[in-house]
């Protein structure tokens, strides 16, 4: 999200469908975040994805699959540590 230290107030129009589906976002999102999430909030939300998927979707791709390398890379690490403390474990024990 664009972190923005002023907001502006901005009356927008919008479909009675546009409203209810936001404001059914709204309390979706309030409810799997235990704390209450705007309307407003929702609106910046999804204009935020906007501009991610309007400007350059390659670089956004590349940063999410440089932290699935990087996250499975860890995982590797962390599982090769295990199965050596494992075989360290399986001789001490004959």
């Amino acid at each position: 999200m664009v972190a923005t230290a002023t907001k502006i107030r901005k009356p927008i129009m919008m479909a009675p469908s546009q409203i209810k589906w936001v404001e059914a976002l709204s309390k979706q999102a309030s409810h799997e975040e235990k704390r209450t999430v705007s309307f407003a909030e929702i609106v910046r939300r999804a204009v935020d994805a906007y501009e991610l998927s309007g400007n350059d979707n390659e670089a956004l791709l590349n940063r999410v699959l440089d932290e699935i390398i990087e996250t499975t890379e860890a995982t590797v690490r962390e599982v090769k540590n295990i199965n050596n403390k494992l075989d360290q474990f399986n001789k001490a024990s004959l």
